[in-house]
């Protein structure tokens, strides 16, 4: 008993660091954010869901808190840059310790139906802690900038003609709604095939794995079997 557990804890630390490095090197390299066309696509929330899924709640929020962390540190080093509203720790390190939560739930949930493979269990799970991602992040950014956020996109839309004046929660609605009507579908839409991708290459590997354990051991229980003839024929 003991053993399995040093083996899970194990588990869990070696995947914490593995996809927590795999967080750093994506936001010190143009992979974690992609820039296309009038939208910035982000794919550094991944590596926090994957570790909720394959290793837990704790992996994932200290993924999730590194995401954070480095989100930070990019928006201090580009001092402010585009996203000024990141140097506040309570908008770029806070929402991404949680959301790894709403993947971790969805995923244990749906695991509690059989009809539920890992595959769809994972791309809802991608889904959902990708939405909560945008939800928390933009409630944070709302909650303490949230007139100059709602004033920033009203002149935007006053330039393509379109005015409006909204607050509240309407305001917040409005900022998510146009949050996934550009990057945010395409986020969650990234999440899901890589999630899907990842956990599909890791069952791959554990059945080759599994596979070739189960021909050692037999290999082993031939050679015991050779061993005993040959030592019941020596004493004949």
């Amino acid at each position: 008993m003991e053993k399995k557990v040093n083996q899970s804890t194990n588990y869990k630390i070696a995947m914490t660091g593995v996809f927590g490095a795999l967080s750093v090197v994506l936001s010190v390299t143009p992979l974690g954010y992609i820039q296309i066309p009038f939208i910035s696509i982000t794919v550094m929330h991944i590596p926090a869901i994957l570790a909720a899924i394959t290793a837990g709640l704790i992996p994932g929020m200290c993924v999730g808190l590194i995401f954070g962390i480095t989100s930070l540190l990019r928006t201090v080093i580009a001092g402010g840059g585009a996203n000024p509203f990141f140097l506040n720790p309570m908008v770029s390190v806070v929402p991404r310790i949680l959301f790894p939560a709403a993947a971790w739930l969805v995923y244990n949930l749906l695991g509690r139906f059989s009809r539920f493979p890992s595959g769809l269990r994972g791309a809802f799970a991608a889904a959902t802690g990708t939405l909560f991602n945008t939800l928390l992040v933009m409630g944070a950014i709302y909650i303490f900038y949230g007139k100059t956020l709602v004033e920033g996109m009203a002149q935007t839309f006053e330039k393509f003609g379109f005015h409006f004046s909204i607050t509240g929660l309407k305001g917040y609605l409005a900022v998510i709604a146009v949050m996934e009507m550009t990057n945010g579908l395409w986020e969650i839409l990234g999440a899901v095939i890589i999630t899907v991708a990842v956990l599909g290459a890791m069952h791959a590997s554990s059945k080759a794995r599994s596979r070739l354990s189960q021909i050692e051991s037999d290999d082993y229980d031939d050679i015991d079997e050779e061993h005993n003839e040959t030592e019941s024929d020596s004493e004949n």
